[in-house]
């Protein structure tokens, strides 16, 4: 249950109140700002209604004290007239609204749960940002391969435009991550990014997940929800899996993409949305839709932009550097290995990654916890040699020859890719290089890297 305190020097009001908010808030009544200040102080609260004009501490100085504790807290400030001037005044201090006496009970409720959904709706951003922020240090996409190069400049490029862009690519390739470098590059970066699994939408609740419902609008709906549309406004919203969505999901889609509009389930309200779409799949869609297994009209719409992400054996040059990443990435779960060992470099380029830049990480992960040396032997990765694949030229281990890499210089590629992906920040770098701040000094004074 929410906590409520009303801050009035009017008893008559503070009666009024405390009858409307009982019995879904609990609710705590003051004559004066400096009691309900001291009560807030002491236990907090969700809503703060406060009078302007009051004894000892008024509204405005309340509502000062309080945004200085906790900007978080929805505070309304209650005017004896609809004083435009002075709600203004408290709305830049941080006040949420203003009500205005005489008080009518409906429309107090209706924009205090109003408020809270909406203050809900900004910490759900906020955790999402954050999240996004996380596994974007975590993950940064890696590669010195000129094909990958090519679909990260499309991708670049892509990201400045409100375009909705299809990403194909097999299973593992690293279609979400490039979906969230994307929005990181986008101007929409400060507001959400949604995602959503269309495979897991089922019918009966698909239009209340992907746009939301009113209270009471079917059996179970006890409270108002807002859909994932209405969460990416002005941010991004991912559609995974988009191949299996079934017809019905198909045409609401194309509706909200061409009118840039939903309505929450029982509400005939249209609410105009201003979300980015970006969606993905590991089927061939252009076939799909010649075929008749998925609307044409919406790959088309879907299809402004395709970013296809070649597979791990269409660029074996990457898996050195892959390889090199996810045991820094993983080193914590044995600090003791230091390094691959050549053999290990020959059997994980002899190997064709049916599951992707994935299956290297499970592969490399899985070695990290056998592992009992200081070098992660063959032995440890579990996977057999199987050759070069057909139609794919040989690549040979780090430093096995002269006509293929050089060691230092995959290890110097790996640390400029890294510098870059945290913008220079060094102890950030080192971090994800699974080094001290020291030891990437010295190999970029090594490697002759510029102090950036």
């Amino acid at each position: 249950m929410k906590n409520v305190i009303v801050a009035d020097d009017d008893p008559t009001a503070r009666k009024i109140l405390l009858r409307m908010l009982q019995p879904d808030y609990q609710a705590a009544a003051f004559a004066d700002g400096r009691d309900a200040l001291d009560y807030f102080l002491e236990n907090g609260a969700d809503i703060i209604i406060t009078d302007l004009k009051m004894p000892r501490l008024d509204g405005m100085e309340l509502l000062r004290r309080v945004m200085e504790v906790n900007p978080e807290v929805i505070v309304f400030v209650v005017t004896g007239y609809a004083a435009v001037d002075t709600a203004v005044n408290a709305m830049k201090m941080g006040a949420h609204d203003y009500l205005a006496k005489p008080f009518n009970p409906e429309d107090v409720l209706v924009r205090l749960e109003r408020a809270l959904k909406e203050k809900n709706l900004e910490r759900q951003c906020t955790s999402y940002r954050q999240k996004q922020d996380l596994e974007a240090q975590r993950n940064p996409i890696i590669t010195n391969n000129s094909k990958m190069q090519q679909t990260m400049d499309l991708a670049r490029r892509s990201a400045r435009t409100d375009s909705t862009i299809l990403i194909q690519g097999e299973t593992g390739v690293g279609k979400e991550l490039m979906v969230r470098q994307i929005h990181r590059w986008s101007p929409r970066n400060e507001h959400p990014l949604v995602p959503v699994n269309c495979s897991a939408l089922a019918e009966g609740i698909m239009e209340s997940e992907l746009f939301g419902h009113e209270k009471g609008a079917f059996t179970g709906a006890d409270s108002r929800r807002i859909g994932f549309f209405e969460m990416a406004d002005k941010g991004t919203i991912f559609l995974d899996e988009i191949g299996t969505a079934d017809n019905r999901f198909q045409v609401k889609l194309l509706r909200v993409l061409q009118d840039h509009i939903i309505y929450r389930v029982g509400s005939p309200k249209a609410i105009r949305i201003d979300a980015r779409v970006i969606a993905a799949t590991n089927q061939n869609l252009e076939q799909e839709a010649r075929e008749g297994r998925f609307r044409s009209d919406l790959y088309y719409r879907l299809s402004v932009v395709t970013i296809s992400i070649p597979p791990l054996r269409e660029r074996m040059d990457d898996v050195p550097l892959l390889a090199d990443h996810f045991l820094a990435k993983y080193r914590h779960i044995n600090p003791t290995v230091e390094a691959l060992t050549p053999e290990s470099y020959d059997v994980l380029l002899g190997y064709d990654y049916p599951g992707n830049v994935r299956e290297l990480e499970n592969i490399i992960e899985r070695a990290m916890i056998i592992e009992t040396t200081e070098m992660l032997r063959p032995e440890s990765l579990l996977i057999h040699q199987t050759g070069t694949a057909k139609g794919r030229p040989a690549i040979k281990r780090p430093g096995a020859a002269p006509d293929t890499f050089d060691m230092k210089e995959v290890e110097k590629k790996h640390i400029l890719h890294v510098l870059a992906a945290c913008e220079g920040k060094k102890i950030e770098a080192a971090r994800m290089l699974g080094i001290n701040k020291t030891t990437l000094w010295r190999k970029m004074k090594k490697y002759g890297i510029d102090n950036l």
